[in-house]
């Protein structure tokens, strides 16, 4: 195998080249990475704009069955790590819907409050990302947002389940939430709003599922409850002054800070060279084995000229269905 050929492709790739990213680059970087391998396995064709990674699965897999399925194990497992970044980009997609829907709810709040959007907190211990911090004359609520098309039961613990024909855990909501509330509390005593009281709520976009929620201490609703529940909040007054402190606070805390990817996306675009150059060799041994079918015909001395033009159009025919796999 051409090696230099293989790093040539694997470098070319402009996409993950950082050592850590930001939540908000992850699903720019994800799209970039699809459009560059629809780019470079789609090589002959123009209109590639709407092709996703399922068609470069499928068009590595037609190409491999026209090679004799020479690749067919390094294809299943490059397959598999086709499905987690699809995943990927489903999973941030959907989160970036559902936050854009609440944002969109939390506008309709009638009294006076601030939004703060995806806040990453931490200390020594612990860090949690808050995907919003309304901030009202009643308080600070931080706002977990759910976009899942599956119905959802919490059980009096806390622990948190996709429901269907069978109960599947999907994290400790409860644990989650209370890590949260412990990290805006220390931004706050630090900075001497220590009275300030914290609400919890966890919202769930889609109003068509059903939620059953047993664990007393988390506040759940759907997205048209959201700005009622936040309103009619009327535990505690703080002034204007308070309200901008908190907000002020909670900003200068927000660390912003970026991570490693969790996937090994260097190895991905490693296993797709080594793929598509092995499929252009082979394809290209097949055209040089039919070229020298054709040149083999005329040095026969035993072709009559007078048979040649039929003669020929034989050997093409069955040459060409040779490359072709057929």
């Amino acid at each position: 195998m051409n090696t230099n050929r293989v790093t040539e492709i694997a470098t070319s790739f402009k996409s993950f080249t950082k050592e850590a990213y930001h939540k908000t680059e992850v699903l720019p970087e994800l799209f970039e990475l699809q459009a560059e391998l629809v780019e470079k396995t789609f090589t002959e064709s123009s209109n590639t704009a709407e092709l996703k990674i399922w068609d470069v699965e499928r068009r590595l897999d037609e190409m491999n069955s026209e090679c004799g399925g020479i690749v067919t194990e390094q294809l299943e497992a490059f397959k598999k790590d086709c499905k987690y970044i699809c995943n990927l980009i489903k999973a941030e997609i959907s989160g970036n819907r559902g936050e854009i829907k609440a944002f969109d709810s939390l506008s309709r709040i009638h009294g006076e409050h601030i939004i703060l959007k995806n806040i990453e907190l931490s200390n020594n211990e612990m860090r949690s990302e808050l995907d919003a911090v309304v901030i009202t004359r009643n308080g600070a609520f931080i706002v977990e947002v759910k976009n899942t098309s599956r119905n959802i039961f919490i059980d009096e613990d806390g622990n948190y389940y996709r429901t269907g024909e069978f109960l599947r855990w999907d994290s400790h909501i409860g644990e989650k939430m209370q890590v949260k509330e412990s990290l805006l509390r220390e931004v706050l005593n630090a900075k001497g709003l220590a009275d300030i009281p914290i609400y919890e709520i966890v919202v769930f976009t889609n109003n068509r599922i059903e939620v059953q929620n047993k664990c007393r201490p988390l506040k759940t609703c759907f997205l048209s409850q959201l700005p009622y529940i936040i309103d009619k909040c009327r535990d505690t007054v703080i002034s204007f002054t308070e309200m901008n402190l908190v907000a002020q606070a909670v900003s200068e805390a927000d660390i912003e800070k970026s991570y490693p990817f969790e996937f090994d996306v260097d190895v991905f675009k490693m296993n797709f060279a080594n793929i598509l150059v092995s499929l252009e060799e082979a394809k290209e041994a097949k055209q040089s084995n039919w070229f020298k079918t054709v040149i083999a015909f005329f040095n026969q001395k035993t072709v009559k000229y007078a048979h040649t033009a039929a003669a020929l159009a034989v050997a093409i025919i069955t040459a060409f269905g040779s490359v072709n796999g057929h």
